[in-house]
């Protein structure tokens, strides 16, 4: 008895194999027992071949595997028969039609058919990238300004003669000289563009955009306020208003340059309070052992925070390596015009027709810089020369 006939006692019996799938294990079992008497001298175990028609296993669970088209073939008569040397044919042919096309396995690339289609597994916390914690902004005074424009005194010069008075002589004469110095408040902004569907149905995902895009202005921000290179609409940075440092001592390193930078701007008067390093020059630092072997600036099991000849070092790549900036905090300021913020629109463009939003974050602010002789800038570290290995002699 082929499959065929096998499928059709069973249908007599119970109805449509395919009614079976709803039907239980104890069920299915009684009723294949009925149909034991029906069916004789075959060499088969009906009870099994029920219960693998039904989807079920020996545990009476339902089981989700099914076989290729590849292995469905070799356990047909057809194929057996030619195997065998029982068949006339050079050819084994098999129909799939039906019920039986729903029990095979599809053929999806590389993929074990029997394990497709699987469900993917969803991670849905988004998770953040490495963040700046140190900010160039955070070591300076902050102002507001409803202006666009910030027009003040800078001193230009001082001659400070104060000296005795003798009788009937005139007293010592000092000058000071000052030029104005305009500070324009300048736009930093970027967008994005961004599914309406997607942030409705994810608000994680509007949360960590808005995040990452306020952090993304932050860093444009800080590099300006740092380095900025002052033309029409931008920020003139600290770095173009500081005094210049040259090293007098080709044996000074790192720490003794940002030293003999303090004291370049002590001898104007001022105090300083930040140094900016470069995060390579601050681990350079770091790094640095006496001739015992002994680290100098803390340790690995007891590291300490950047800070140099007691005052806060910021580590920011915004720096160019090699060089730092000294300065006394207090004679900079940053202006906020406009405070950062996060605007969504579906009125740009064609963002309606799309169903998409777009994410704007913008600030307005200026930097002044009261006194160029309160800050410093320049190299802090001799370039490392690799060493020239000398060719052997043939």
């Amino acid at each position: 008895m082929d499959m065929t006939e096998i499928k059709r006692a069973l249908e007599e019996t119970f109805g449509a194999v395919k009614d079976a799938q709803n039907k239980s294990a104890d069920e299915i079992r009684a009723e294949l027992k009925a149909l034991a008497d029906k069916i004789q001298g075959q060499d088969v175990s009906l009870i099994d071949l029920g219960q693998k028609l039904a989807g079920l296993s020996e545990n009476g669970r339902r089981e989700t595997r099914a076989d290729s088209i590849g292995e469905y073939f070799v356990k047909s008569d057809a194929f057996k028969g030619i195997q065998g040397g029982n068949s006339n044919s050079a050819r084994a042919r098999v129909t799939l039609e039906g019920d039986q096309l729903k029990a095979v396995a599809p053929i999806y690339e590389s993929i074990d058919p029997n394990q497709f289609p699987v469900p993917s597994q969803y991670i849905p916390t988004i998770r953040g990238p490495g963040v700046n914690t140190i900010w160039v902004r955070d070591m300076l005074p902050q102002g507001q300004t409803s202006s666009n424009m910030i027009e003040y005194p800078q001193e230009k010069a001082a001659q400070l003669n104060a000296d005795y008075q003798i009788e009937g002589q005139l007293k010592a004469q000092s000058d000071l000289s000052f030029e104005m110095k305009q500070a324009p408040i300048v736009t930093l902004a970027h967008w994005i563009l961004a599914s309406r569907q997607v942030l409705d149905d994810v608000p994680q995902l509007q949360s960590y955009i808005n995040t990452r895009m306020i952090y993304g202005l932050r860093m444009k921000e800080d590099a300006e306020i740092l380095a900025g290179d002052g033309a029409a609409g931008h920020i003139n940075g600290l770095i173009r208003q500081a005094s210049a440092y040259v090293p007098t001592d080709a044996l000074y390193n790192t720490a003794d340059n940002v030293r003999m930078m303090m004291a370049q701007i002590q001898a104007q008067f001022y105090q300083p309070s930040m140094v900016v390093l470069n995060p390579l020059d601050w681990a350079a630092l770091q790094l640095t052992k006496s001739v015992n072997g002994e680290y100098l600036f803390g340790s690995p099991l007891a590291p300490v925070s950047p800070r140099l000849w007691n005052i806060d070092a910021a580590a920011t790549y915004a720096m160019p390596q090699g060089n730092a900036l000294v300065g006394d905090g207090r004679q900079a300021m940053v202006w906020d015009r406009q405070a950062l913020t996060v605007e969504v629109s579906r009125e740009d463009s064609d963002n309606f027709r799309r169903n998409m939003v777009t994410i704007l974050v913008e600030e307005r602010l200026g930097l002044s810089v009261f006194a160029q002789g309160a800050f410093a800038y320049g190299p802090i570290s001799k370039a490392v020369t690799p060493p020239v290995t000398a060719k052997k002699s043939s």
